[in-house]
């Protein structure tokens, strides 16, 4: 099996085939170089930066895998509501009224200010 004593192994038993498989065991070491700095897990197996570097297909594999995860980041990011007037206007008026009521609670407010609670929570929830 061309595995020297120092090699870890797994074994599985495969009760279908009455078969024992032998597999090496890989822990976070690079398939190519054995280091274990800044490993990458690509298809059952550790590669490091370095190998990866020297390997065009896998530098393909990697610039996409790095897109795929800035995309995923940016959709799950809270997209920024655009400011409308309407919206400005009524956080000023109500920053305005917090300043001159700081005990009042956001029913009080809303009374104060002639906004509804769901607004006012609104408001203050996305400033």
């Amino acid at each position: 099996m061309n595995l020297d004593t120092n090699v870890k192994t797994e074994y599985f038993c495969d009760d279908e085939r009455k078969a024992i498989i032998v597999y090496r065991y890989h822990s976070k070491e690079c398939l190519f170089c054995l280091s274990k700095e800044k490993t990458i897990y690509f298809k059952r197996f550790y590669i490091c930066k370095s190998c990866i570097q020297s390997l065009p297909a896998l530098q393909v594999f990697l610039a996409r895998v790095e897109r795929e995860r800035v995309e995923e980041v940016k959709r799950t990011l809270p997209k920024k509501k655009k400011t409308t007037s309407r919206r400005k206007e009524a956080l000023d008026r109500l920053h305005k009224a917090m300043k001159e009521n700081p005990e009042a609670s956001q029913k009080e407010l809303a009374k104060i200010l002639g906004f509804s609670e769901a607004w006012v929570s609104r408001l203050l929830r996305n400033e």
